[in-house]
């Protein structure tokens, strides 16, 4: 590399760290943790999540710190990637609604431990929390994410992302499950469920998963186009789907660790999603 010959003249140390890329340490640093089973790790690694945090953290001048938490056999996820052989023992590995009331309504060390270093924490609960067989199965879904508001309401320097639960594969589902299971989806990301909880926000990935609320045989089941297989019923989304929606997820995030979508009593999702659409 040619360097010119009044740089020659400087001290190697200065030479050093005048050459040297501007560090990022200036720049606020967020720590984030998510929490999820299979769906959101095949979300992190093909939608290329964490990637996606530094690029976009960059142009919003914020550094996000995205911790992971899988399966417990899995464990805490470093925002390296890299698997710390710690976990955090969410009882029974249960993330549908009611295995999170527990957790965040019941004092723990699972909970402490999930509030003890993180400003933001995002949550999702897999695609079975989407078989909801009944109104009354609907009822007592809501009757827990409003219990976890409340609890929310607790730890104001915290923010709370409640990540809508998947659509089922339509070989995995049936119409009356599948709307209920966009009703949820629907209710959590309205004023109804976020008024007067200013610290909690929603990401909802059943809306971005699911195919549209038109009365057509897929309606409200994970879109043809993101099914793994055509002839299974793995209601996992497949590449492309992850592909799709892991760049919004991140921009999501940035965004919110930046304080460019403010919680608030009137952000609702209708209210932000075609930003990220």
């Amino acid at each position: 590399m040619h360097i010119h010959r009044r740089f020659r003249l400087l001290p190697a140390c200065l030479l050093l760290v005048l050459l040297a890329p501007s560090p990022r340490a200036a720049e606020p640093t967020v720590p984030v943790l998510f929490v999820h089973h299979s769906v959101g790790r095949y979300l992190l690694e093909q939608g290329d999540v964490r990637a996606e945090l530094d690029l976009r953290g960059r142009e919003a001048g914020v550094v996000v710190r995205l911790w992971d938490h899988d399966y417990n056999a899995i464990g805490l996820i470093d925002p390296d990637g890299q698997p710390t052989g710690r976990n955090y023992g969410i009882p029974e590995d249960n993330t549908d609604p009611d295995g999170w009331a527990a957790v965040w309504t019941r004092a723990s060390a699972c909970r402490d431990s999930l509030l003890s270093r993180y400003r933001i924490v995002a949550f999702k609960s897999c695609f079975t929390a989407a078989a909801i067989g009944s109104d009354a199965e609907l009822a007592a879904d809501k009757d827990d994410y409003r219990a976890m508001a409340q609890e929310f309401d607790q730890h104001p320097d915290r923010t709370f992302v409640v990540i809508t639960p998947p659509p089922r594969h339509r070989l995995a589902t049936d119409a009356d499950d599948a709307a209920r299971a966009r009703a949820l989806a629907d209710w959590l990301g309205s004023a109804d469920f976020l008024a007067g909880h200013p610290n909690v926000v929603v990401f909802d990935l059943f809306d971005r998963l699911a195919a549209p609320d038109d009365g057509s045989p897929g309606a409200n089941m994970l879109r043809y186009a993101f099914e793994r297989d055509h002839d299974d019923g793995d209601s996992h989304p497949n590449t492309l789907a992850n592909q799709t929606v892991g760049p919004e997820f991140a921009g999501f995030l940035v965004d919110l660790a930046a304080g460019l979508v403010a919680p608030a009593a009137t952000t609702t999702w209708s209210s932000v999603k075609t930003r990220y659409r």
